[in-house]
């Protein structure tokens, strides 16, 4: 059970606040893979170069895969959020589906992550699913459904 906001994140996010650094119009979600379903990529990991055995899942782990748009009215209002059993400031966003399965898919899904941008772009969140239960494989027609919720601060 993790989570994390890499650096190049943090470094995304200070420089919309600081340096009135462009925001996106929507993030969006993607899936990875690697790891466990209790692990998440590390501090230095980028959405190109995860690191270990994390990447991104593609077409060939889920048939018919494509990032999910987040739009900023899909967030609810900012409050306290519990994630991982640590309470943060941040907000929860109303359910995404991702496109169902064009066919078999294999390989473990370990969690969901935000990113800046519907291809490549910035890694702003890392996540494992909130039952630390990987997807095991996928079915023809199976949709991933996630309820992001994000949030910062000092959770010692």
């Amino acid at each position: 059970m993790a989570d994390r906001v890499p650096t190049e994140g943090l470094d995304y996010i200070v420089n919309v606040l600081l340096k009135n650094g462009g925001s996106p119009a929507n993030l969006y979600l993607f899936l990875f893979k690697g790891g466990t379903a209790s692990t998440v990529p590390g501090a230095s990991a980028t959405i190109g170069t995860m690191g270990g055995t994390f990447a991104e899942v593609n077409t060939t782990d889920y048939p018919g895969y494509a990032r999910v748009a987040v739009a900023s009215g899909d967030w609810g209002a900012i409050g306290d959020q519990t994630i991982w059993s640590a309470t943060y400031r941040g907000a929860v966003a109303a359910q995404k589906s991702f496109a169902a399965a064009t066919g078999a898919g294999a390989t473990a899904i370990n969690g969901f992550g935000l990113a800046s941008a519907s291809t490549a772009g910035v890694a702003l969140y890392y996540s494992n699913f909130d039952d630390t239960t990987a997807i095991a494989s996928l079915a023809l027609g199976d949709i991933v459904r996630i309820t992001p919720r994000f949030g910062l601060g000092d959770a010692a």
